[in-house]
């Protein structure tokens, strides 16, 4: 409040959080490390693409005395940055969030070992280290609930639990002020992108400081609201397609080809926001089949836009997904995915203008409507 600027909070590596706990005073807590995956799972199964939501903790410290996950608590409690100065114990993870993900990925394919995959992504990554707080008697004992976890324990237990570490995880805060001309930077809490409303300009946080962000907008004086999309030239290699005229060819679309479509730039458009995993691979395929060919204005929007709130990483982690989508016959296409390789060469966040219908954002010209409660419930 006393120098009236914004900031960014950016962890070292993931964020870091704890469970508060009623333990008596006095008693040891000792703090159990779990890691915690949140996003949505794609894959490319048989002849359909299937989506799954996945939120699942895992212990991060492997032992036979505590809980193997959190339950409903991660979705549930009231999650806390880990203040300095709190007393107890805390478990080093021994058990890497990769070799989680890993073991993660053998329980889903062993669970459709009776169905080919072709391809899977994941969309909305979240990553996380949660620290639930317990105390030891003669047995594990919950600090929340106060109720005991395990059977009775050896009197060795303590010692063969791992190093502690100190609670020494500062979140550095990094001022929003635009870099080119030092005016303050806008953006919705959730937001992965700021802009400058002085410079006109688009800036993300990556490794400590503000990055410029290319960003441009598509005009439309009726426009209502812009969204955010990630328009990305990529080099894909097993199929042809560099030019619309491929994407007609691969898509099987219902048109004559045309004169000079064969010189029309094929570039994948990909959401920079979150959806619902259904709406989100529709819209995406619907912008990848319209490609847009119009020069976007430079600069952010002159209307009210939506944050964005997806990284271009992430956009091209579901590249593949999206062209598995546009694909046609399904079949023959399917096929194809393990020869399919993309690689973005460049990106520009493109804002598009839609209108406001009765309940939900349109696009005339683009034949594309955004239920207005998807927006709602999913980002905010």
């Amino acid at each position: 409040m006393y120098c009236r600027v914004k900031s960014c909070l950016l962890p070292k590596g993931f964020f870091r959080y704890v469970l508060p706990h009623v333990a008596a005073p006095g008693r040891e807590v000792v703090f159990f490390p779990y890691w915690r995956y949140r996003g949505t799972r794609f894959s490319c199964i048989d002849n359909e693409i299937r989506h799954q939501f996945v939120d699942v903790t895992h212990q991060a410290v492997e032992s036979p005395y505590f809980p193997a996950s959190m339950g409903l608590r991660a979705q549930a409690m009231r999650l806390a940055f880990i203040p300095l100065n709190t007393s107890g114990r805390f478990l080093a993870p021994t058990l890497s969030l990769k070799d989680i993900l890993i073991a993660q990925e053998l329980r889903y394919k062993t669970a459709t070992a009776s169905q080919r995959e072709y391809h899977h992504s994941h969309v909305g990554e979240v990553l996380s280290l949660i620290y639930s707080p317990f105390y030891i008697e003669a047995k594990v004992v919950d600090a929340i609930l106060n109720r005991s976890v395990s059977g009775p324990i050896p009197d060795s237990f303590m010692n063969t639990l791992p190093k502690s570490c100190p609670p020494d995880w500062r979140i550095q805060f990094l001022s929003a002020l635009c870099p080119s001309c030092g005016w303050d930077l806008s953006g919705e809490r959730n937001a992965i992108v700021l802009t400058c409303t002085n410079c006109n300009s688009a800036w993300q946080p990556v490794g400590g400081s503000l990055k410029p962000v290319p960003v441009g907008f598509l005009l439309d004086d009726n426009a209502d609201i812009f969204l955010p999309f990630w328009r990305i030239k990529a080099d894909v290699s097993g199929i042809p397609l560099s030019s619309y005229a491929d994407l007609v060819h691969l898509a099987n679309l219902p048109r004559v080809i045309q004169k000079g479509w064969d010189q029309v730039e094929f570039r994948f458009w990909s959401l920079a926001f979150k959806l619902s995993p259904k709406a989100f691979l529709s819209l995406s395929i619907r912008m990848n089949l319209t490609q847009p060919q119009e020069e976007p204005n430079f600069g952010n929007p002159p209307g009210p836009f939506y944050p964005t709130t997806l990284s271009v990483a992430e956009a091209v982690d579901t590249l593949k997904t999206s062209l598995a989508g546009m694909m046609k016959p399904v079949e023959t296409g399917f096929a194809k995915l393990p020869q399919i390789h993309i690689k973005a060469l460049r990106f520009v966040l493109v804002y598009v203008p839609f209108r406001s219908g009765q309940h939900e954002w349109l696009h005339p010209g683009y034949n594309i409507a955004i239920n207005k409660n998807m927006l709602s419930l999913t980002d905010r």
